[in-house]
């Protein structure tokens, strides 16, 4: 029996940095919640802008955010895992050593950044919909950190792959997420560890669990659930993990799974 169904969103149910779903999403999630499954949706991007992608059922959704370093619902944070503060710092300082790159930092509570007149800044803003606040200075940053997003216009991945991400990645759990993004969360957190957290608080095996993704940073989640899928666009490290590879997100491969649940 399905319990959990569990789903990233960027690549998976829509085009990246987007907020353009097929509306029959909601009526079709709405009728596995009415059915007792339990709805996660999982993803890279911050609450503020999930919330917004499927206000239409927002009380009555679970929430993996910021690649799983936040778990919650609509009123409660049931689970985070805080970035040490000093290395958060480091980190970021070492992102924005290089001109091209750019760099944000989320906490619980809102997403914060130098340079509102960034491309960056604007793509988050306007696409997105995150709850951004300009800051002076990292300093000003006064709650836990929970992920920091390094920003390249073109592959974030290749640009960090000689400096930063040798330096950080034993210090850190970094992903790819999408081609213009590495997000770097606690070592603790990542979508696997989110999911298994959620299981045992709902009381849902493994088995009884079924995910989907397209990138690197669902890998973990994919591995942590019985009945695992890859969209057809998703990365090929993925495709070979997934139980299933289904049609991709423009052709509503997650919602024709999601239809034979009902």
């Amino acid at each position: 029996m399905t319990k959990i169904v569990i789903t990233d969103v960027d690549g998976t149910l829509v085009k990246d940095g987007t907020l353009d779903i097929n509306p029959e999403y909601y009526e079709v999630i709405s009728k596995l919640i009415y059915k007792g499954i339990h709805v996660v949706i999982c993803s890279g991007r911050s609450y503020s802008s999930v919330s917004k992608l499927f206000m239409p059922l927002v009380g009555k959704l679970f929430f993996i955010c910021d690649g799983g370093s936040v778990i919650r619902t609509q009123n409660e944070i049931l689970k985070s895992y805080p970035i040490e503060k000093e290395l958060w710092m480091q980190m970021y300082r070492s992102a924005k050593s290089v001109k091209e790159r750019d760099c944000f930092i989320s906490t619980v509570g809102s997403c914060y950044a130098e340079d509102p007149n960034s491309e960056m800044y604007h793509w988050l803003v306007d696409s997105y919909k995150f709850d951004m606040t300009k800051i002076d200075s990292i300093d000003d940053v006064k709650e836990d950190v929970i992920k920091l997003s390094v920003y390249h216009t073109s592959d974030c991945e290749e640009s960090c792959r000689e400096d930063f991400i040798p330096r950080w990645k034993d210090k850190a759990k970094l992903a790819s997420s999408g081609s213009t993004w590495v997000d770097c969360v606690s070592r603790e957190a990542n979508k696997g560890t989110a999911l298994k957290w959620l299981q045992d608080y709902v009381g849902v095996s493994k088995e009884e669990t079924y995910a989907f993704g397209d990138n690197i940073n669902d890998m973990e989640m994919l591995q942590n659930a019985g009945h695992s899928f890859a969209v057809e666009n998703a990365r090929e490290e993925l495709k070979a993990v997934a139980d299933i590879v289904i049609k991709p997100y423009w052709e509503y491969g997650v919602l024709e799974v999601m239809k034979t649940l009902l």
